[in-house]
């Protein structure tokens, strides 16, 4: 089944982000470790918070970007 030039853009950041997950877990050994994951999932949290409740704010309709 052939990919549509479309659907192979809106790919493209998804498989190149694997990529680089890839990359990096082979070029470091330290990269998939357990400690590593729990400090970027603890360093992102409060961001990511933050961007879900702007999510909802926006989808409810209350600000309009």
């Amino acid at each position: 089944m052939k990919l549509q030039s479309g659907m192979l853009q809106k790919l493209l950041p998804f498989f190149s982000l694997i990529a680089l997950f890839v990359f990096l877990s082979i070029a470091s050994p330290y990269f998939l470790t357990a400690t590593n994951l729990s400090s970027v999932v603890r360093q992102t949290a409060v961001i990511n918070i933050m961007a879900l409740g702007m999510t909802l704010v926006i989808v409810s309709g209350g600000i309009d970007l």
